[in-house]
């Protein structure tokens, strides 16, 4: 039988991870590839650069849930905007992103 002291806890921190402010950005990540929704716009926007209208459309969404969608997205820093006149564009903001996706389709393979 094994047993174990309050010597063995100990409240330093490991020094081997990752700081908290890290996994925080890499949680809020991860909750924004957790969503199928989310990983079909990624997947249009791999082939470029879409509205909020196109995406609903080639998504079947409705524009306020796309917008909520794209908003989540946003606010993880994997897709990022810009103007044409009135119209927002959305694009992926790092061509690493169908990486990471990629990834997870194998691991789910």
């Amino acid at each position: 039988m094994t047993t174990t002291t309050d010597e063995s806890v100990t409240t330093e921190p490991c020094l081997d991870v990752s700081p908290e402010s890290d996994r925080l950005r890499y949680a809020a990540i991860s909750r924004a590839l957790a969503d199928a929704k989310r990983l079909c716009v990624l997947e249009i926007l791999a082939r470029g650069e879409r509205s909020v209208s196109d995406l609903s459309r080639e998504a079947s969404c409705q524009i306020p849930n796309m917008s909520q969608h794209l908003a989540v997205l946003r606010s993880a820093g994997l897709v990022s905007t810009r103007r044409d006149g009135s119209t927002v564009l959305y694009r992926l903001s790092d061509p690493r992103i169908l990486e990471a996706y990629r990834l997870i389709r194998s691991l789910a393979g």
